[in-house]
């Protein structure tokens, strides 16, 4: 049988409570313990109200709102109907099943400042007073919801209640904490909320739901103001409005829940509300995440200098740190919005807006202290963490990430073994039939006599490099003769301990990529292909990815790509099962990268290396293929890791198309006067206007 309700209107607004015949505590008791809807969305008139004596409350702390059966919260076990797309509010029950998610909200609300009328009767009576019209309007806004979902077809109660709210405001403290959960969160995150779906519901044709929307939306910007109000009141007159907000919110709260989730962000209303332009912008561009477990990334991409020398100290030389402290911001293009980037020094707020307007916002950013350590303010090392996602494992890991508590014990960031991992020498050996020919050498004698094998089989320019570097570091060319110099010579303590040389063919290159994988306990997937930028030293310059890997290549190539080089790496086919292989004898898993090239031999045929190097970490690859999550669809993006100088100095600005880039050139992290090093993306729908 149906449940009936009562439907809800604006002319049943005044006189249901007799003039004079209610106290604020009488209001507060039975808005928050009333057991029928009737009686806990009853008005009257304030002006009746008698602001009784303040009383201490009994004990509030644990309490929930009386609720009749149907309006009980929700358990986690209970099914619960999805958030309405915007294409189905065209559709009736879809208006019903949003405003019902609305009604809930308001009706917590109301609940919740009956709460903090009980729980503070010492507050100001200025503050109570405001407070209890903010309540008669929560009362409001609950009936028109009710009321509208009822003509849509849906009764309240007639899909599971959220609790989450309640939970988070409950167990406020103070009046502090009620304007700074409840006004300056969550109603504020409403300015976001009410304009969006008004425009949403009066183009799908419900005026109505509409008009509804636009007139709580009026109503919340005062609801903001007044909470602002008294905030500015009690807050440390020291911190400004955003810092304090910041300080004030414990976990799970942030600031990011002070705005839409998936709306426009209102700067307008929150102009309008009182707040600060700074403040403004900060919390448009914070992001924490608001539910799901974050993962937290790192950028270290000294790693294999740093275990090259290991155990040994590593001090990192005057380009390396260059490296880090210009580039850093690249792993927070591998992170989603709700994960959290550690950086020694974040971006200002003008670079973060620049990305943002560009269509890239950024994830949560932590600030490390200025000897690299986590904070001992910060909140991380109580939050629960997926996955430590560091751009490489390296030995100076485990210190790092050991403040968080609730970090991952399935994976480690740095085992001894992994010493071999990195090590180009080791991961010839173990994937010789597709890395080689290559040879260790750890002596002169032995290099003479490795490069004396490879002219025999007709190579005579040679590649020598250390089983250590990245970014094609340590790598130098040597011909027989300048091979045949080494005779008699010996190693150094350096090379000696890093296991010696790599001597291999120094090809003739007529196509650099890289191919990306996520190695995942017993499988290997892989992400995408893309192509490289190599320099002739065998320097990384940049990565291009376009949607189809062959775009815009001469028609052999292409065929040879497609038909020979692109099978091999298939997930079932011999390499990658290798690959995956050699990465569990490690208990490898996480992002790897692997380096390949097409080349010419001397008779000039067209040949494929299957594998020049292995990289089992993050790449500027990988950072490419996830820079496309922002790019127009059916463009492509070209990565350049350029030095600052050599910048344009007037470079085409992006355009947006639907939010995403469609054209012109950003530069990634931000140019200080002291910066080497610039990371600048270009895009364009055809690879030969990059």
């Amino acid at each position: 049988m149906e449940r009936s309700r009562p439907s809800f209107d604006e002319a049943q607004i005044d006189d249901e409570i007799p003039h004079g015949s209610e106290t604020l505590t009488d209001l507060a008791s039975r808005v928050l313990f009333g057991n029928s809807l009737d009686q806990k969305l009853k008005l009257t008139r304030l002006k009746s109200i008698t602001y009784d004596t303040p009383q201490r409350p009994g004990p509030l702390q644990g309490v929930l709102p009386g609720r009749p059966a149907d309006l009980q919260f929700a358990s986690g076990s209970d099914p619960r109907p999805s958030f309405p797309r915007t294409p189905a509010m065209i559709h009736e029950e879809s208006r019903g099943v949003l405003l019902h998610f609305f009604a809930n909200h308001e009706l917590l609300a109301a609940e919740l400042m009956a709460l903090a009328l009980l729980k503070f009767p010492d507050a100001p009576r200025a503050f109570r007073e405001g407070l209890a019209n903010t309540l008669r309007e929560e009362q409001l806004h609950t009936r028109w919801y009710v009321n509208r979902m009822n003509q849509c077809g849906v009764t309240f109660g007639q899909y599971p209640l959220n609790r989450f709210f309640w939970d988070a405001v409950s167990t406020m403290d103070c009046p502090l904490d009620y304007v700074s959960r409840l006004s300056l969160t969550f109603e504020q995150a409403n300015l976001d909320y009410a304009r969006y779906f008004a425009g949403v519901l009066d183009e799908a044709g419900d005026k109505t739901s509409a008009s509804i929307l636009n007139r709580i939306y009026r109503d919340e910007i005062s609801h903001v103001g007044y909470g602002l109000h008294w905030f500015r009141q009690w807050k440390d007159p020291e911190d400004s409005d955003w810092e304090a907000l910041k300080k004030r919110l414990v976990f799970p709260l942030s600031a990011s829940r002070a705005k839409g989730n998936r709306t426009p962000f209102n700067t307008e209303a929150r102009s309008e509300a009182g707040f600060g332009d700074d403040y403004i912008q900060e919390l448009a561009l914070f992001e924490r995440s608001k539910g799901r477990t974050p993962n937290i990334y790192y950028f270290n991409p000294e790693a294999e200098n740093r275990i090259a020398r290991h155990p040994a100290p590593f001090h990192p030389n005057k380009r390396i740190r260059s490296v880090i402290e210009d580039l850093e911001i690249v792993s927070a293009f591998l992170a989603r919005r709700d994960d959290v980037v550690l950086l020694r020094k974040p971006p200002s707020s003008k670079h973060q807006a620049r990305l943002a307007w560009a269509g890239i916002p950024l994830p949560e950013m932590e600030c490390l202290t200025e000897d690299g350590h986590i904070g001992s303010t910060s909140l991380l090392p109580e939050r629960k963490i997926n996955q430590l996602c560091p751009w490489s494992r390296s030995p100076e890991l485990p210190r790092l990430f050991s403040p968080l508590k609730n970090r991952p014990s399935e994976t480690s960031p740095w085992k001894e073994s992994d010493r071999d991992l990195f090590s180009k020498a080791c991961q010839v050996e173990a994937l010789e039939e597709w890395m080689g020919p290559a040879f260790r050498v750890a002596s002169g004698d032995e290099l003479e006599a490795a490069a004396m094998k490879l002219n025999a089989e007709g190579w005579e320019q040679l590649l020598i490099k250390r089983p250590y570097s990245t970014a094609g570091g340590g790598m130098k060319r040597l011909s027989l003769s300048e091979a045949a110099a080494y005779r008699g010579v010996s190693m150094s303590d350096e090379i000696t301990t890093e296991g010696g040389l790599l001597l291999e063919p120094a090809h003739n290159r007529v196509l650099d990529f890289s191919v990306q994988y996520l190695v995942e306990s017993d499988k290997i997937r892989q992400i995408g292909i893309i192509e490289q930028i190599i320099a002739p030293s065998g320097q990384y310059h940049g990565s291009l990815s376009f949607p189809k890997f062959c775009s815009g290549m001469e028609p052999e190539l292409a065929r040879f790509v497609m038909e020979q080089a692109l099978p091999a790496y298939q997930p079932d086919s011999p390499f990658p099962v290798a690959l995956l292989n050699w990465a569990q004898r490690f208990g490898f898993e996480g992002p790897l990268g692997v380096d390949a090239y097409l080349y010419r031999h001397p008779n000039g045929e067209l040949l494929h290396r299957i594998a020049c190097e292995i990289n089992p970490r993050f790449t500027m690859g990988r950072v490419a293929l996830d820079l496309r999550r922002h790019i127009a669809p059916g463009h492509g993006v070209k990565l350049e890791i350029l030095k600052a100088e050599d910048l344009a100095k007037n470079p085409q600005p992006p355009n947006l198309q639907d939010g995403k880039i469609s054209a012109g050139s950003l530069v990634l992290n931000e140019i200080h006067p002291r910066s080497r090093f610039a990371a600048q993306i270009t895009v364009a729908k055809q690879q030969s206007f990059l």
